[in-house]
């Protein structure tokens, strides 16, 4: 069974069809890229997976549930976290307080517990400061960690934010355009991090990226969207050579 199925799913928004009949599956363990055009319905299909938006026609099954309609923090909680096509970070509090503010998704203890400092609360604080301490050390951002969030070079905020998504503790992580502003050698860095994080932390993953060389070298499977309908999907070598995707998006460098 996919971990990730969306089948016939669908979003207008007013008049408009943002995302028509999408059919996609992703198998637990798998990394897969989402391209298409500027307008193509990419990011519209994450934030249906997030819950950001629900979708007008179609089912969204996640581990064998059907998720439509559930709110973002609920999803969070069953196990699917998310990167931005522009980073969210909070950027006035250190790196060490994003990636444990977090944590506070999956906490035990109760509200009671906080109010009255009682030892559950403790416990869990120390808990969440530690696994905070070793995930950022898993990610080289261990020497960062009392630096302002909006203090890093772009590329440690990237990471930072990826940090940020794994504290979830997920099974699905979504990457919106994880590249987006890097240069080559740090794009080839981001390429490490994830193979890394998928296979540390047991990942299945799903990529929006411009970035042909980053989708090319890294995804097993690829999914190409067109004005909110899939145009082709397969592996890297059939997408590269696929003249509606030529057409659509890649140009003629891609031939």
């Amino acid at each position: 069974m996919p971990l990730l199925q969306m089948e016939k799913v669908g979003i207008r928004f007013g008049g408009l069809k943002a995302v028509d009949g999408l059919d996609l599956a992703v198998e637990p363990g798998e990394l897969v890229g989402l391209i298409g055009p500027n307008g193509a319905g990419k990011t519209t299909v994450f934030n249906l997976l997030t819950g950001v938006y629900t979708p007008t026609e179609g089912t969204i099954t996640y581990a064998g549930r059907r998720i439509n309609g559930l709110k973002p923090h609920v999803l969070a909680r069953l196990g699917i976290a998310r990167t931005f096509q522009n980073i969210r970070l909070f950027p006035s509090l250190t790196v060490f307080d994003n990636v444990r503010v977090a944590y506070q998704v999956n906490t035990r203890h109760t509200p009671l517990d906080s109010i009255l400092r009682l030892p559950r609360f403790f416990a869990e604080e120390s808990r969440m400061a530690e696994e905070s301490l070793e995930l950022l050390g898993r990610l080289d951002l261990l020497a960062h960690k009392d630096e302002l969030a909006r203090n890093l070079p772009y590329g440690l905020q990237r990471r930072l934010e990826i940090a940020r998504a794994l504290a979830l503790k997920p099974r699905l992580l979504l990457l919106d355009e994880p590249a987006a502003g890097m240069n080559p050698q740090e794009s080839r860095q981001l390429m490490e991090l994830i193979a890394a994080v998928r296979r540390d932390f047991d990942l299945t993953v799903l990529l929006i990226e411009h970035d042909m060389s980053v989708v090319m070298g890294i995804c097993e499977r690829i999914y190409v969207l067109d004005h909110g309908v899939l145009i082709a999907t397969g592996t890297p070598a059939e997408i590269r050579r696929n003249p509606r995707v030529i057409e659509a998006y890649l140009g003629e460098e891609a031939s």
